[in-house]
């Protein structure tokens, strides 16, 4: 019986987060139009809705509804694989993600090895979607996207071992307790500049600008996406917002505190009222991140090949291998205590 519990809590969970991947996407596609018009001095969207707010909304029934339509020579099911690949990716990763006390879809104790795990999936689906659309742009895209993320996987996961090594743990939710007992990992990681080096990287891995190598339009037309159209291109449209909004999900929860306010969490606060005050400090501090992200688009022109990877290794390698010895100098002056630790 508590196995068919358990199967059952996953199932919903599963649901549950698959269905508010699409919101999440149309949210940040609006928060993106309107920042960007504003920092532009227009209007931005104003027709759709009480100041264009379903514009997004819109836009995304538009993609779904175009033709969806297959190159003659694209190996059509590989073809047709690709975005669901890269959809699925970000939505699964969104399994462990604590957004309040309690309020976790599948809380394990290596819940981060299991989110890099999934979220590197989806070079795999851009990669396919390069190869099989028999296109040379798409092809480039492909390849970038592999070099690219490949590249920036490792000083993102060493940048989030110091956080590991900090609270001696491999849960999200463990990692926001010891941050409950001992302050924001944020905090402790400042000398090394972890969160820097996370931020750039993850940016990187999610193809946002000024990393949007794999579909840059002024030099390979759309790189990986050059030959999708319809509902297949709609599903890389929709991951790429989703993967920004976990990303940013990720920063909150190891190095911000998670669903923890910046001051103590009131004791009376617990149950229901409990999870909607840690969803609300949760979501205020992800979608800070986006803002910054959005920011950083309207800013930034595109980098070049050469100076995307000098980045990776020259300058963030170093910097998150310095990460690892000085947080561990860190633990032993201060004698830190892991998760639970007395």
């Amino acid at each position: 019986m508590e196995l068919l519990l358990g199967i059952g809590r996953f199932v919903l969970a599963t649901t549950l987060l698959l269905l508010l991947t699409v919101p999440t996407a149309f949210v940040i596609i609006q928060m993106e139009m309107k920042i960007i018009a504003q920092m532009q001095l227009r209007f931005g969207p104003n027709r759709i809705g009480p100041r264009g707010i379903f514009q997004s909304t819109i836009h995304g029934f538009k993609v779904l509804a175009k033709e969806d339509a297959t190159p003659d020579q694209a190996d059509r099911p590989t073809f047709t694989m690709a975005p669901w690949m890269v959809y699925m990716a970000a939505a699964m990763s969104m399994l462990v993600i604590p957004f309040a006390p309690g309020f976790v879809a599948v809380d394990s104790s290596i819940s981060v090895v299991y989110f890099f795990a999934v979220l590197g999936l989806s070079v795999v689906g851009l990669l396919v979607a390069g190869w099989a659309s028999y296109n040379k742009y798409s092809l480039l895209g492909g390849l970038r996207s592999a070099a690219q993320m490949v590249s920036y996987e490792i000083p993102l996961t060493l940048s989030v071992v110091g956080v590991v090594i900090l609270t001696g743990s491999l849960s999200f939710v463990q990692i926001i307790g010891w941050q409950e007992q001992h302050g924001w990992a944020f905090l402790w990681q400042l000398p090394t500049l972890a969160f820097p080096v996370f931020y750039i990287a993850g940016l990187a891995e999610i193809n946002r600008t000024p990393f949007d190598m794999v579909e840059a339009d002024s030099e390979i037309v759309a790189g990986f996406a050059t030959e999708y159209s319809g509902m297949r291109f709609g599903f890389f449209f929709f991951a790429e917002y989703v993967a920004l909004f976990i990303m940013s999900a990720i920063m909150t929860t190891l190095f911000f505190g998670g669903w923890l306010a910046p001051w103590p969490f009131p004791a009376q606060l617990d149950g229901f009222w409990g999870i909607v005050y840690g969803l609300f400090w949760f979501f205020l501090k992800s979608y800070f991140f986006v803002f910054v992200a959005v920011w950083l688009r309207a800013t930034l022109p595109r980098a070049r090949v050469d100076q995307l990877m000098n980045m990776a290794w020259k300058v963030l390698l170093p910097l998150a291998l310095v990460n690892l010895f000085v947080t561990a100098a860190i633990v032993l002056i201060f004698n830190l205590q892991p998760v639970g630790g007395a």
